[in-house]
């Protein structure tokens, strides 16, 4: 179950990263926030006991962060085009460990109701 905390620690990562890497304000400031906002949202739902869809949501905020890139043509920022597809990669990891472990949870929850 340590997926939760993997997934607050992206979201706090998306959130500070404008200003660890220096990134101009303008969209790819409100992008990188807006993305973590979205992953605390989604994890803390997962913690509230929202638990199968939580772990589809990080997976695709990740695939969305891995192709933002490309979608949106900042493939000249190094720094945003590093952190969005090595840590896209991670987000969905974690999605995925979510996703596992919303099941064996709601399954142990259903053993013992």
């Amino acid at each position: 179950m340590a997926s939760r905390f993997v997934g607050i620690g992206l979201g706090l990562w998306y959130l500070g990263a404008p200003f660890i890497w220096g990134y101009p304000f303008g969209f790819l400031w409100w992008h990188s926030v807006v993305l973590g906002g979205a992953i605390l949202v989604v994890t803390i739902s997962f913690n509230l006991g929202i638990n199968r869809i939580s772990g589809w949501g990080l997976i695709a905020l990740g695939a969305y962060s891995m192709f933002s890139p490309f979608l949106h043509a900042y493939l000249s920022n190094a720094q945003a085009l590093f952190n969005d597809l090595v840590f896209g990669v991670v987000t969905v990891g974690a999605g995925v460990a979510m996703g596992g472990a919303g099941i064996e949870y709601s399954d142990e929850a259903a053993a013992a109701g």
